[in-house]
């Protein structure tokens, strides 16, 4: 999930929001109707200075939905971390983190969806793969 700061420093900046906009559009094949037609309707918001904060929550929703990333915040490699989570899951607590895990490895070794990094980072944390002080100043 998109931070407060980030919400509101896309909202501000129409230019970045419907650049990213447009790129979702245009890289997402298995986008809703709806998640379309609300990306298609910011190209017909030229003249706005500003989005409003719901607008830039349901922007950032849809990235986080389908974009893929290979780096965790701190700078740590999904492959890395997916690959030593899934080597050591059965040190986890949670049985459906177990299972998440493998749901991950089976759908990518080397990418994850934006919205299940923290998860992943809550794994690694768990597992002693990251260190809690570092992840938080991160």
């Amino acid at each position: 999930m998109a931070s407060w700061q980030e919400i509101d420093r896309i909202r501000k900046d129409p230019k970045k929001f419907r650049a990213l906009a447009a790129h979702l559009l245009a890289h997402i094949p298995d986008l809703t109707d709806w998640e379309k037609d609300f990306l298609a309707s910011i190209k017909t918001e030229s003249d706005k200075d500003e989005f409003t904060t719901r607008q830039s929550e349901k922007l950032l929703q849809i990235r986080d939905d389908y974009e893929r990333v290979t780096e965790l915040l701190g700078g740590f490699s999904v492959k890395i971390i997916l690959r030593q989570c899934h080597e050591a899951r059965l040190d986890l607590w949670e049985g459906a983190d177990k299972e998440w895990i493998v749901q991950r490895i089976e759908e990518s070794q080397t990418t994850i969806r934006r919205k299940h990094a923290g998860r992943l980072r809550r794994c690694a944390r768990q597992l002693g793969l990251i260190e809690d002080d570092y992840d938080e100043a991160a």
